[in-house]
């Protein structure tokens, strides 16, 4: 039964969709507005939640939400009016994609301003429980005596020579 209701429920949520898609200029900008909407709150909630340890269940959600809600709301603030659009992308000459990407900063940073906000009044969890999953409470291996080119930043500095070629000749 919650197999058939999810399919039914899935076929309309993607009929409505396509609808939705039609309003925009590309699909390029569909895209790029759902980003803004989900993708880039979730990366602040991720790495604030790998690189501090003080971060709480209850910031990330409360975070998660506010970087969601916010970017919405700000699609609609300017959907209702494309003059504020300027307020937006700091910009009154600013394309659907800039606005898109301004959208995606700002909710970044209310996700992650929310977020260390709620945790720094919350109760985080204890140490033990975060070992292995956040950077300050793992211990790093040691790379004891491995020669140079199995250590991973000789690998690293490969990478970044390649690309530096790759800029040179393709600039």
């Amino acid at each position: 039964m919650m197999g058939r209701i999810s399919t039914i429920l899935g076929v309309l949520i993607s009929i409505g969709t396509a609808y939705m898609v039609m309003h925009f200029k590309s699909i390029m900008d569909y895209v790029q507005a759902l980003f803004s909407f989900f993708v880039a709150p979730l990366f602040g909630t991720v790495l604030i939640g790998m690189l501090w340890k003080r971060a709480s269940p209850a910031g990330g959600f409360w975070g998660l939400l506010a970087g969601t809600l916010s970017s919405i709301g700000m699609w609609v603030f300017v959907k209702v009016n494309p003059a504020n659009g300027a307020i937006i992308a700091l910009s009154p000459n600013a394309s659907d994609m800039a606005q898109n990407m301004y959208r995606a900063l700002w909710s970044w940073i209310v996700c992650v301003s929310v977020t260390m906000l709620v945790s720094l009044v919350t109760r985080p969890k204890p140490v033990e429980e975060l070992t292995g999953l956040v950077y300050g409470c793992t211990v790093l291996p040691s790379e004891g005596d491995l020669p140079i080119w199995k250590r991973p930043i000789f690998f690293a500095g490969i990478a970044i020579v390649v690309f530096l070629i790759l800029q040179i000749i393709f600039w």
